[in-house]
This record gives structure tokens, sequence and C-alpha cells, in this order.
């Protein structure tokens, strides 16, 4: 049976309409997409999923059968210990999620995998006006890479495409003139966002069209160091999933493949268009070893052509991993530049490091903001806020600036960092900001990211996870983003969700903020697990600001008896905050922290000593 849905954008029409023919051309659209391109399992997944329901085994839709047909597991498969189909799916789900966003905003039906299962649903959605769907149903027309469509008219119209030649014509001249504008536009000033092409950049509303205030990256064509003409192919393909793979990241501008292929040295690209500025040049090679392939890449700063990392990745290769080889290699390296207290973030500190607050940038600022993330404290907490409101009062138009000064005044009422008599709902104020953020910025990571704060400090969590899981969807490479999800997940109950989540986050970056490990700490602890607890929390190595360490460590040693250590912690939780006993049951109620989980770490902290008192019946006795 298949499954259909009609969502609030659904046309009119019945499910009748969702026939065979047309779901074979919406998965033709998926497959060939940006959003897939690099990711072999992804496609083997979703294509086995969609066949088997349109061949009517929906019910046979399962981990056991994914894991056997589409990822070569043996009859031994226990799903309980290896978990690659939750995994596979969940990266699915955000690859469909970001189609959809993105190039596929125009889709008269899309394929989701609705959460607790693995069967495919399919919905319709309004058309353009001029769209046949026998059209759609014969195959998806030619796209340009990258290219964003128009939103789709409400009204579906059946007829012919007319004029389709001359709409493709004057396209192509858009295209060619915003080609020429968006390299003489270069770096700081009115470049185009990084994560989209020049094509997307020809129908994306203005709204989402912004400055780039961070360095220019422009990745030079791999080369194949083995002179083994086979090669040229993947090391043109290792360019093209490593440029993909970085534009996710949007604190600065990379230039697209095409540049890379057209213009193969720094030199060359600013001879042919003198404004154009780069900052960091990319470049590597791909050798071949019997089995193994290696590949090499370098960061060079473009002043001074100084070498700023390098590293090899060495791999076992067959032709049908060689898809997900490229792909894997080119995120490790784009997390390795870009994300957070990446290569490029740090050297960019380093450069900021001699000015004084008030003289930073507004990329500096965000930098300075990414550095109060992972070593929380008030001292830092007023610098960063600072610079923040002077940068949203001089830069109106930076939606990153925007979504930081949401997160960092959101800490006013969350960690009680510098509260301001002038700002009585902090968490409100918050929210606002993030939503202008996003409204600046749809395509945004971090704008989305700043939402989920925002809604989880305003107790929805449901919406908080939306928020974030749009954000994930928006950039999977971002570890901060899967750290964030991870934390919703846990804190609401869904341990087994959540925590993977974290964990791989510490994975994929070692320099995560040390404070979601009070969550593994937390998870832990409600399990029974004290010595496990204690053990995330001293590699956590939280400051004597950051409250919620405290509680954590107070409710470990009141479990286990330590009563030394147990007075210290609550000695500092009533120096940080001495209302804390009374007011700790509505703390972690707004941080929708489950039930079970405050009942367990209220039963610690009066084992540690803090006297917090029992709830009230509704007479005011209490229990």
């Amino acid at each position: 049976m298949l499954h259909t849905s009609d969502g609030p954008q659904s046309t009119h029409l019945t499910a009748s309409t969702i026939t065979p023919p047309l779901i074979e051309a919406a998965l033709a659209r998926v497959l060939g997409s940006r959003s897939l391109r690099g990711s072999a399992r992804g496609r083997r997944f979703l294509q086995f999923i969609v066949q088997e329901a349109l061949a009517g085994r929906a019910n046979r839709i399962k981990a056991y059968t994914i894991a056997m047909d589409v990822f070569d597991r043996d009859a031994s498969f226990d799903p309980l210990l290896d978990p690659v189909v939750r995994i596979q799916a969940g990266r699915l789900r955000r690859a469909l999620e970001h189609y959809y966003l993105t190039e596929g905003a125009a889709d008269p039906l899309r394929i989701a995998i609705p959460k607790g299962g693995y069967a495919p649903q399919f919905s319709l959605v309004p058309v353009t006006a001029g769209t046949d769907l026998a059209d759609e149903a014969a195959g998806p027309a030619p796209v340009p890479t990258g290219e964003r469509r128009h939103p789709p008219h409400a009204t579906l119209v059946i007829g012919h495409r007319i004029g389709r030649p001359l709409r493709c014509l004057a396209v192509a001249a858009i295209v060619m003139l915003l080609a020429v504008a968006a390299l003489y536009a270069g770096w700081r000033g009115i470049a185009p966002a990084p994560s989209k092409t020049v094509a997307e950049r020809a129908t994306a509303p203005a709204a989402t069209q912004r400055a780039v205030r961070g360095p220019a990256l422009l990745v030079l064509p791999f080369a194949n160091g083995s002179g083994d003409p086979a090669l040229d192919l993947v090391a043109d393909g290792i360019t093209e999933d490593v440029v993909a793979a970085l534009v996710r990241f949007e604190d600065f501008l990379v230039f697209g493949a095409d540049t890379s292929f057209r213009y193969p040295s720094a030199p060359a690209l600013r001879e042919a268009v003198p404004a154009t500025r780069v900052d960091y040049m990319l470049k590597g090679s791909v050798a071949q070893t019997g089995d193994y392939i290696q590949v090499t890449a370098t960061l060079i700063a473009a002043k001074d052509h100084r070498y700023l990392w390098s590293d090899s990745f060495r791999r076992a290769v067959t032709p049908a991993r060689l898809l997900d080889l490229r792909h894997d290699i080119a995120v490790q390296v784009a997390r390795t530049l870009a994300q957070s207290d990446g290569v490029i973030e740090r050297e960019e500190t380093r450069l900021n490091s001699q000015h004084a607050p008030q003289d930073l940038s507004s990329y500096a600022c965000l930098l300075r903001a990414r550095q109060y993330w992972r070593q929380l404290s008030a001292s830092i907490h007023a610098e960063v806020r600072d610079c923040l409101e002077r940068t949203t009062r001089s830069d109106p138009g930076y939606p990153e600036a925007w979504a930081a000064l949401a997160m960092v005044t959101i800490d006013e009422a969350r960690l009680g960092f510098n509260p301001s008599p002038a700002r009585p709902d902090p968490i409100d104020d918050g929210l606002q900001m993030a939503e202008r953020a996003v409204a600046l910025a749809p395509d945004s990571a971090l704008s989305h990211q700043a939402l989920g704060l925002a809604w989880w400090l305003r107790r929805e969590p449901q919406r908080s996870i939306e928020a974030y899981e749009r954000a994930l969807a928006l950039n999977p490479n971002d570890s901060a983003t899967l750290a964030d999800l991870g934390r919703c997940y846990s804190l609401t109950g869904e341990w087994e969700r959540g925590i993977p989540l974290i964990r791989e986050a510490f994975a994929r970056n070692p320099a995560q903020p040390s404070w979601y490990r009070i969550v593994i700490a937390t998870y832990h602890y409600v399990h029974g697990r004290y010595a496990d607890a204690l053990d995330e929390m001293r590699r956590a190595n939280l400051g004597r600001e950051v409250l919620l360490g405290h509680v954590a460590l107070a409710m470990i040693h009141g479990q286990t008896g330590n009563r030394a250590e147990a007075a210290k912690a609550v000695s500092e939780i009533l120096r940080l905050d001495p209302n804390f006993p009374v007011k700790a049951v509505t703390e972690f109620e707004r941080r929708n922290i489950h039930p079970d989980t405050i009942a367990r770490i209220v039963d610690g902290l009066r084992k540690a000593g803090l006297a917090i008192p029992p709830p009230q019946t509704a007479d005011g006795e209490g229990l």
C-alpha cells in the first residue's frame, strides 16, 4: 500500500492522482539532485524503499530487510547492535528535507520518510502554472545544476508548456550576467550567499541574497598524482564534493566548482577578475596504490602562502564504494576546515586577536561569539553581547549576527549572565531576533539554530526540535546543531535517540562545548551508572560560573555518598544562586527535562545536602 498525505500545502487533488509514473518521476529528481549526489548509500536506500512501496510490499520495509538488501548485511544482522539503518535513515530524512527546501522546492510530489518507520510517504503540493502532471510523470525536465525554481502557484493548471525555449534563453542570459557580477562582487561586499550557485541566485527571493562578511576560499582542482588517466574523473569528483561540503557552512564565501575548474589558481582568477579577493586556497591530489586511494589536502593562506593545514586520507576502494569514499573524505575535510573551532576559524581568530572589542568587524564579532559558546563565562558574555549589538545596529542585514545575538540574549535568562533591567523578557526578545535572522536568511542553519534555542526556552520543545532538524537539514556537516538536537531529544526522555547524536558531534569535533557532556553525564546518572557520570563531568572541565555543572556534580556525589565533594558542589551552587533550592524544580521544568529525570536529579541533590522543599499540594501543604 502506498502511503499518501495531504499536508497544509497540498492541492485539492485526491490520493488517486498519485500514480506510479508520478512517483517514479519524483524519485528520479531526488536521485539526481545535489542533495543526494554524494551519497550512494542514501540513493540505494531511497530507491529500495520507494520501489518496494510501488510493488505493494510496504509491510516488508523493515530495518532487517533494508540492512540485507541495501547495506549487504547477512542474516545475523541485529538492529540493536548495528545501527546502520537508523543512522542512514536519519541522514536520508535530512537530505530529503534539504532537497525540498532548495532545488526541489517546486516539485509537485514529495517523498518523505516519517519518523518511527522506514516506509515512504508521498504527498502532493501545488505545481507551477502551465505544468502538466503528465509531463512530470514522463520524466524530469533538464534543470541547470542547483537551479531553484519559483514557488509553485496554488492552482493546478493542465496544459502545454508555452514559450519554454524563450524562458530558458532568458534564464541563461541572466545566469551569465550574474556569473560575471558574482565574481566582481567578490568578497565581503555584495558577494552572493555561499550555499547557492549562480543559477540558484537567479531565481532566489531577494531576502535570501545577502553579503558574505567572512573570508573567501578557492578550492583548486585536485590533481591526479598517479599519472593514471582513470583517476582524472576521481580527482574532479573529489574537487566537486569538497566544494559541495564546504558551501554548507555560511561563515565565509566558497567559490563554486565551475570557478575552480575555469581558474585553477588564485592568480588566474585575479587576472580574469581583478576585483576578486581570495583569502585561502585549498589544493590537493589523488593517487592510487593497489586497492587503496590516497587523497592529500592542504590549506594555504593566499596572502603569504603559509601552509596552515595538511592531511592525507587513505582508504581501500572498490568501484561500488567510490562515491561513498569521495563523499566521506570531502565531508571530513570540510568539517576540519569550516566547523566551529576549525582551521579557518582559528586562523581568523588569531588575525583578529590584536583588535580591541570595540574595533572588531562584524565577522570578528561572530567569531568571538563562537569562542564564548565554547567557554561560557559572564565576562565574555557581556563583551560579546555589546559587540553583537553594535554589529546589528551598523550592519542590520547580517542574519548570522542577529542569530548569535539572539542566543547571547537568551543566555541572560538561561544562564543568568548579565541580566539587563531594560530587557525584562530576554527569551521573548531572543525569539524576535531569531525570527528576524530567519526572515533575512531562510537558508541559514545558524538562524534556525537560534530559533531552536528560543523555542526551547519558551517551553515548546517540539517546535524547538523542528527548528534544529531544519538547521541540520541545511547543514548536515555542522556538529554544533547535531549536539543541540541530541540535547533536546535526551532531556525530553528520548535518550536512545539523543545521546548518539551528541556522541557523534564530539566524534566530529572534539572541541565541542564541554557543557554538552552534562547531558551525557545525566544519561548515565538516571541509569545508575554514577562512575560513568562522574567521568563525563571530569572530561567536561567546566568553569566555576556554570551552575548546572555544579548541580550535576552534587547529584552524583549525593548518590555515591561522597559527602565532602557533595558539600563542595552544594556550596558552589549557593554561591552562584542562593535561591536555587527554592526554584530548582522550576528551573528543570523550564528546560523541558522529563519529569522522571527531574525526580532522579532532585533525589540526588537532597542526598547531597541541598534543601529542596517538597512539592506543594493544591492547598499549599507539602506532600
